[in-house]
Formats: C-alpha cells, structure tokens, sequence
C-alpha cells in the first residue's frame, strides 16, 4: 500500500521559483542619480548566483542573468526523496515593461521523467496563458508582475529612501498557475545592519534580508528553506543531496497511535499545534479551537448537497477531460457500468493498477501521466479526476496530510459527487472508499496546493482517542 508522496515538493518547487533575486546595486554606476536608477536600461548581461539551503545543507542552484529588456531564472536542485535522487530544473525567461511589470514569458519544469512548459503574454486587460493544448485567461486591472520584479522593485526603493512603505503588487506564479497579490513590509534593522522585510503571498511568509545600499543577502522560507547570495564555485563545492525532502517534511504523530487497519477506524480525535488555523470541512472533519491549539475530529461520514457547480465537470489546466486519449478511456473504464459509485470505483482501480508508484517532481498533467503510467500521488489523483469529468462525475483533487506508520505526510487523493454526496478514494494506495486517517487542507487543481506550505516544517499532530 505504501508509495512516495510528493505532493510537498509541487508546493516546495514554487517557494523556489518565487524566491529568485538579483543584487540591483550592480544596476547604479558613477554619475547615476537616485531618480535614473528607476528608468535603467541594461544594455549588458548580469548575472547572480544563489545557493539553495534545506536544513542546513545546500540542495541546489538559482541564477539570474539580465540583458536589455529580457530576464532569465533558472534554478537546479537535487532532490532526495525516499532514497531516489532526482535533478529539477526551471526556466522561466520574461520580458519586462520599463517599470518591469510583465510582457511576456515561457515558463519550463524538467526532470528525469517530464517537462512541463507554460507560455503567457499580457494584452487587453489580461494574462492569457496557454498550458498545453489549455488556454486561460486572467483578469487584470492594469499591470502584472512575475519572477524577479519585486526585488528589482523593493531595491530600488531602498537606494531611493523609501523602503520603510513597502510594496504591494499583483504577481503571476508559473510554477503553480497561481495569481494573487505579493506584499513586502518592512520590519527592520536587525544587529548586523541588514533591512529585514516579510514578504507574504498566497498565504506564505517568508524574511528577506537586504543591505542597506539595496543588495540582496538571504531569504528565509518555510521548512527550512534558505536561498543565500552566492558564487559558482561555492554553489558546486556546497551541493548536498543528504536530506530526504519527503521525510524532512512530514510530521511524526505522537500519543495513541492506531494498531487496527486504517480501512476500520471509524473515529478520530487529534490535537495538532503549532499552525495559526486548520480548516473545517463538516460533516467529516470537525475542529474547535483552545488558545492556541486545535481539537480536530475525523469521522466516516459523507457530505450531502442538492447540487455542485458545473465547474467540477469540465476541463481546466493539467485536467484535460476532453482530451480524446481521457475520454476514450473513460468509455473503456465505464463500459456496462451506469451508478457513478460502481464507475468511480473502477477508475479507482484501473489508476492503481496501471499506473507504476515512483516519485515524479513534476507539474501534472493528466494526459501526460496516462502517457507515462507512472506516478505518485498527484499523478494518480489528477489523473482520476480527468477520466470523472470525461464522464460528467463531478470530481476534485482533495489534499492534505494522511497518516501512516507513526508519521504525517503531505498527499493528495480524489473527492467525487454520486448525485447525493461527497465521496473520498485513494487512487495511490488502492482504498475505494479512501479511510479517515487523513487532515483535509484544501481541495483543488495545483494553483490551491501552495496551501500546504502554511503547514510544512510546523504543524506537530498527537492522537487523543481513535475507535473502530
């Protein structure tokens, strides 16, 4: 029953991508006054280097090269996970307006098993992205910033002065699809002189340091996440792959642990700490708060509605149900069968038993897994869901922590609508229906997974009660 669990690295991969900086000091020359550091055009290459730390040990790479209106982050990690290491590489090359807001850009993920690529462009008052044969359409107000371009921003307000009204800015994610607005605060001089600012999007905070004439020093993330300016030489001397990022990650359980099989435990009760808030999902997923901890109780119960939104059964990024290689296995998967449990039920297995259980650090695409057959569990969950909604079975992706010998770990399985009610399976380890030792987090396609992050390198899980 046991496979890898990634589901942290997709959320990880992001905190990377959005941590990219650049030292701005090197923009000033002689004769440069404050007020012409703003409309700088490069007209030669730069370049900044960046180690990559998890714990203490540096797992990779980040740099950033500049020339005329183009700029280009790309990142390398080596990334153990449950003994297997593997290479990760991102690209993302944009082209700015001259107060580096976005133009254009081509985002790439690749790993030993896929490549992912995301292109956008900004026009008519949105970001139209195509991913795939996918294309989706942003809304947008006036500007968009992506990359780099806060730090560009937030140096150049500290060579001008003005660091202390921080920045606010309406920012696109590749890595996750994600669009949201990115705030910086100023916080303070720490005892080395450093500026100290949080920086906070989509829920995630994070501490950059910056010197007082406007370069980049640290960034400090969840989990242990530190990216550090570097050189070439000392990123290649430092690269570890010691840390296992799967096991770094999870939280190991305490208190009555359960010894009967997982599929009879029919109540919950566990104490968790150390996050500001766990989501309630009612009926089956229950939480009270005391100061500063939370009750949260799990039960095997169902969630009843008259009706769901449409949206559940149509297509979207990476969830290609009307790709005609989904749709002609829906119709094999479903031959004969007409009850939305029993057709579930056989997607469930089908998934399982064709698809081979490895550690895939990519962006998932439903038709590119079916291509492959190989996964974890983001894989095998998108997946499931796109053969549902080839079906018309309203269907979503379900993530959070799922417990298992002694630990918590970060997974994602499958949420369907029979008509009347909610139903969970785990398409990774084969439970139709999926049991209850499991904390919701959120539900969603990869743009809502950046959510765990809240929870990575914090949250401390002890078992009150369980029953069967």
């Amino acid at each position: 029953m046991l496979s890898s669990r990634n589901l942290v690295i997709s959320v990880v991969l992001p905190f990377f991508l959005l941590s990219f900086s650049l030292n701005c000091q090197k923009l000033k020359s002689k004769g440069e006054t404050k007020t012409e550091i703003q409309r700088v055009t490069f007209n030669q290459e730069y370049e900044l280097w960046q180690k990559i730390n998890l714990q203490g040990l540096t797992i990779g790479y980040a740099v950033f090269r500049v020339k005329g209106n183009m700029i280009q982050e790309n990142m390398n990690m080596i990334i153990r996970a449950l003994g297997s290491s593997r290479e990760v590489k991102t690209s993302l090359v944009w082209y700015k307006e001259p107060d580096f807001s976005l133009k254009n850009f081509v985002f790439d993920l690749e790993t030993n098993d896929s490549k992912n690529s995301i292109i956008g462009r900004v026009y008519g008052g949105k970001l139209s992205l195509r991913i795939g044969p996918t294309i989706k359409e942003i809304e947008i107000k006036n500007k968009v910033y992506t990359g780099a371009a806060y730090i560009f921003l937030l140096s150049n307000k500290i060579i001008l002065g003005n660091y202390q009204d921080g920045l606010e800015i309406p920012y696109f994610d590749p890595s996750v699809l994600k669009f949201d607005i990115l705030k910086i605060k100023y916080e303070k001089k720490d005892a080395a002189g450093l500026i100290v600012f949080s920086k906070s999007y989509a829920g995630i905070v994070s501490k950059l340091y910056f010197s007082d004439t406007g370069d980049f020093v640290k960034e400090e993330g969840p989990a242990g996440i530190e990216l550090l300016k570097s050189n070439y030489e000392d990123v290649i001397s430092s690269l570890k792959t010691d840390v296992d990022i799967i096991f770094s990650t999870s939280s190991r359980a305490e208190g009555s642990l359960p010894t009967k099989d997982r599929r009879d435990i029919t109540y919950v009760k566990l104490l968790v700490e150390g996050v500001d808030r766990v989501a309630e999902f009612l009926p089956f997923q229950t939480v009270s708060k005391d100061g500063e901890k939370f009750y949260v109780s799990l039960r095997k119960e169902y969630l009843y509605e008259k009706s769901v939104s449409s949206s559940y059964i149509l297509p979207e990024p990476l969830i290609e149900s009307d790709s005609e290689e989904i749709r002609r296995l829906a119709r094999q998967i479903s031959s004969g069968k007409k009850n939305p449990v029993e057709i579930a039920k056989s997607v469930s297995d089908w998934v399982y038993g064709n698809l081979e259980k490895v550690s895939v650090l990519s962006m998932p695409s439903a038709v590119e897994v079916l291509r492959s057959r190989r996964g974890d569990c983001n894989e095998h969950a998108i997946l499931s869901v796109a053969i549902l909604r080839a079906l018309k079975i309203p269907s979503r992706v379900a993530f959070g922590l799922v417990y298992n010998e002694g630990a918590f770990f970060y997974h994602a399985w499958v949420e369907f609508y029979d008509g009347e009610k909610w139903i969970s399976f785990d398409p990774t380890w084969g439970l139709f229906p999926a049991d209850i030792l499991r904390i919701k987090i959120g539900d969603g396609n990869v743009s809502e997974w950046i959510e765990v992050l809240k929870y990575v390198g914090k949250i401390k899980i002890t078992f009150i009660e369980w029953k069967t």
